[in-house]
């Protein structure tokens, strides 16, 4: 296969570009030789005047990224949404006109029947055309579009334009001596046979993060096209801070029997969505990946990992140094993250190599406790509701809930008072306090609210009492 790519998704929390740099050569020496940069808000773009991230690195630090690239001998392939995705820019006031279905329409894509929002896509891609000017792909997005949006602009034929649109971003990124990739989703929807309409060369990347369609796969190989084949090797749409790791390992081990059978597939993307959009929940982010960025890897050069435990405790030793039980820890991550909190935490203080990524993950899987426990400590609060309310229950079991309240808040401050100075070392201040507020900023309104109810069941309690 000639093209082993990672999936930088930095509308997630992205590390610092310093720490960003460290990263490219761990993917290097996993054997990747490619990374797709998906960069949202995250870019510095001039032509959108001013309204990325504030955490955004600038063009100077992106340059360095790319310079580390070519000295890893790693192609950066920058990826720039063409239709969809695109609620970082069409969120605010200034660009509401070029909304599909007009200035009170959809903040997700944009109109396909307005020039001007190819013209805006256009000068986008110049300028990262003008930090990365060694690029020889590039990725126009396109995925997960609404073709039945009402639009007056678009009209009933907003298929037609969709084509038409991404054919011309593709025919601009070609006549510019590039490789032109999209996502295949659309036109698995709508038609794979639709893709003749493509200009010649255009790769569809078939991202299928569960079971594989063999047979549209199969479809898909008869035609002629060269194409990628892209699986999911971290998100988790409940937004604890670790996925879970075995599905992600299973859809890998899917693409590993597809791979030998068909020399049309040229490439591989293993994604790592950092968040649906930029107005959503924070998720992964690429060096809490480096288990799954190391499978995928291993499997793209050697074929489907035979045995599973042996790979995860082979992994740990070789890329931490250290010998520990790394099975249990990774298969235990994220929904009884408890049972990883031992080794996690020892891995934190034993390791020879890489302690940064032991860091990162000791502070998620301590995040990850957290929720869990203030799950747990209220999971029956919301069916005794009508019993609090109505101070129906003794001092004891109330005071027994508010204890827990105390705790779930003290614990939390503590927790995070520990993890914070170790997090600075690797992401932004402003990224990692948005990630702690998404995450637990909630769960803690939650828990202040449960404060006022049980103190107010409490003194309801002694008021029936009096009335006995």
């Amino acid at each position: 296969m000639e093209i082993k790519a990672a999936h930088l998704d930095m509308k997630s929390m992205i590390p610092t570009a310093d720490y960003g740099l460290t990263v490219i050569d761990e993917l290097a020496e996993q054997g990747f030789n490619a990374i797709v940069v998906e960069f949202e808000d995250k870019f510095p773009f001039d032509v959108t005047q001013g309204l990325h991230h504030p955490c955004a690195w600038t063009k100077e630090e992106f340059r360095r990224f790319g310079i580390r690239c070519k000295e890893k001998n790693i192609k950066l392939v920058p990826l720039l949404q063409s239709v969809g995705h695109l609620d970082y820019i069409l969120k605010y006031p200034k660009f509401r006109n070029l909304r599909d279905g007009g200035p009170e329409g959809t903040s997700y894509q944009w109109c396909l029947a307005l020039e001007e929002s190819f013209d805006l896509w256009c000068a986008m891609t110049e300028e990262l055309l003008e930090v990365f000017p060694d690029t020889e792909i590039f990725h126009i997005g396109a995925d997960e579009c609404n073709m039945k949006l009402p639009c007056e602009a678009c009209g009933t034929n907003k298929i037609d334009l969709y084509i038409k649109r991404v054919s011309r971003c593709a025919e601009y990124v070609q006549k510019k001596g590039m490789k032109a990739l999209l996502w295949d989703d659309v036109f698995r929807r709508y038609g794979a046979d639709k893709f003749a309409l493509l200009p010649k060369g255009v790769i569809p990347c078939v991202w299928m993060y569960g079971e594989i369609d063999f047979n549209y796969i199969e479809r898909m190989a008869a035609s002629g096209l060269e194409f990628w084949g892209a699986s999911c090797i971290q998100a988790h749409r409940f937004y604890y801070a670790m996925s879970p790791q075995e599905p992600k390992m299973a859809n890998v081990d899917e693409w590993g029997k597809v791979h030998p059978m068909y020399p049309q597939i040229t490439g591989h993307i293993g994604t790592i969505w950092g968040r649906i959009e930029c107005q959503s929940p924070i998720d992964s982010t690429l060096p809490q990946s480096m288990f799954m960025t190391a499978y995928l890897a291993e499997t793209l050069n050697n074929g489907i990992i035979k045995d599973r435990k042996k790979f995860a405790d082979d992994f740990g030793k070789k890329f931490f140094g250290v010998e520990l039980d790394y099975d249990t820890m990774l298969r235990n991550f994220c929904y009884e993250p408890e049972y990883s909190a031992p080794i996690v935490a020892e891995l934190k203080d034993k390791a020879l190599r890489h302690r940064d990524i032991a860091e990162i993950w000791y502070a998620f899987n301590a995040i990850d406790r957290r929720i869990l426990y203030i799950n747990l400590c209220f999971a029956n609060n919301e069916a005794m509701l009508k019993i609090w309310r109505e101070g129906m229950a003794p001092d004891e079991v109330t005071s027994n809930w508010l204890d827990g309240v105390r705790r779930c808040y003290e614990d939390t401050m503590e927790v995070l008072a520990e993890i914070r100075p170790m997090m600075l070392k690797y992401f932004p201040e402003k990224m990692w306090d948005e990630f702690v507020d998404q995450r637990l900023g909630a769960k803690l309104e939650q828990n202040e609210y449960w404060r006022h109810v049980l103190t107010a069941a409490a003194r309801k309690w002694k008021e029936n009492l009096k009335k006995i």
